[in-house]
């Protein structure tokens, strides 16, 4: 007879109310997770995505009758497509999505995950239905539960290069290389050219003044909804390099000639694992350099020679990733209805999704933007 494990479950809606176990950016615990996950990024996110109107965070707590942490999930619950609906705290700054898991107890099995989640559902306040997208098996050396849930694939994976070898290896590995070289000398016939990793607050304050607005012109060159759309993602980035920073987990990098900023990598670091979030350069006239590909060109020899395993671009299956990184980490997606409601909210947001694949809607969709930057 198979005994249905108790768990004490504990939901906290804001960080400064978590146990000292839930780990923060920049120091060194037992425990398994993303930097996505750390109360630093909780509370940069609660900071500026979290004072939007009806948003709330509903951090897990999943402990054993013993006093042992098992497992802590960093949920959002919020006002959306005419209900309430749970996820993973994200809103497009995190790449990969999952639990914080420790190595207590036995490996997690969809036996043991299904009674998970039905108590930590139980425990949660009232949702219409649950959105997890963006969910990596493997959690390092832990299995994640949700995983094991879930059915359908994300539809993007994470992608990056493993730093694990020497650079003559790399180096091989990456299109180009020998014209990516060509061009670094061109950029140094020019003047002085450096890759800046910025250390100090005034160096941060000039890369990321530069990395905004190169990543607002990128928006609106492909007709997107930018940071006139989407304040908060820039108060992200602009709280979470103060944040990141005092917590030695921000990597600000830039391409600079004479002086100016060409191309610029907003990144996190965890352990030996880099995530580059943000990735900018300049166009025109420096075009003909390839600015960006130059960047992470020579950003992928600092990293290696200072002992990091990884450069992770994270999600997105855009070409030049999948052309430039050697490891793919593939993700699922699931969707949990809880209520009427959430039937409703889930059978409208996959005809959504048929419209969206549309010819018609792709071409439309840029002609929106267009008038909304210039009502504005």
């Amino acid at each position: 007879m198979f005994v249905i494990p108790e768990y004490d479950i504990r939901v906290y809606s804001h960080p400064d109310q978590l146990s000292p176990q839930w780990p923060a950016a920049g120091t060194a615990t037992d425990a398994r997770q993303y930097i996505s996950q750390t109360t630093t990024f909780l509370q940069t996110w609660l900071a500026s995505y979290g004072t939007r109107p009806g948003n709330q965070l509903c951090l897990v707590e999943v402990w054993d009758l013993s006093g042992n942490p098992l497992c802590f999930l960093p949920f959002s619950l919020s006002s959306r497509h005419g209900g309430r609906v749970l996820t993973f705290v994200d809103d497009g700054v995190a790449d990969y999505n999952a639990p914080i898991l420790f190595p207590n107890g036995d490996e997690w099995t969809r036996t043991s995950a299904e009674q998970l989640w039905n108590r930590i559902a139980k425990a949660l306040p009232p949702f219409d239905m649950a959105i997890f997208d963006k969910m990596p098996e493997q959690i390092r050396d832990r299995t994640n539960p949700l995983f094991l849930l879930a059915e359908d694939l994300n539809g993007e994976s994470c992608h990056l290069t493993n730093l694990k070898r020497s650079w003559p290896e790399v180096d091989q590995s990456q299109p180009g290389s020998k014209n990516l070289r060509n061009r670094h000398r061109a950029l140094e016939r020019l003047g002085e050219c450096r890759l800046l990793i910025a250390g100090t607050p005034e160096e941060r304050a000039i890369v990321l003044e530069t990395l905004l607005a190169q990543k607002q012109r990128r928006f609106e060159e492909t007709q997107v909804p930018g940071f006139d759309k989407e304040p908060e993602k820039q108060s992200f980035f602009e709280l979470g390099t103060d944040n990141f920073a005092a917590a030695n987990a921000l990597h600000l990098s830039a391409l600079v000639v004479n002086g100016q900023v060409i191309a610029a990598m907003w990144g996190l670091v965890e352990g030996r694992h880099y995530y580059g979030l943000v990735f900018t350069f300049e166009s025109g006239e420096w075009s003909k350099y390839s600015p960006g590909r130059v960047l992470h060109y020579l950003l992928l020899r600092h990293l290696l020679d200072s002992g990091y395993d990884c450069l992770d671009l994270g999600i997105g299956d855009e070409p030049w990733k999948l052309n430039c990184c050697d490891v793919t980490i593939d993700l699922k997606r699931m969707t949990l209805v809880r209520t009427a409601r959430g039937r409703v909210i889930a059978t409208r947001l996959r005809v959504m999704e048929r419209l969206r694949a549309t010819p018609l809607w792709q071409k439309l969709r840029p002609l929106k933007w267009k008038v909304l930057r210039a009502l504005r």
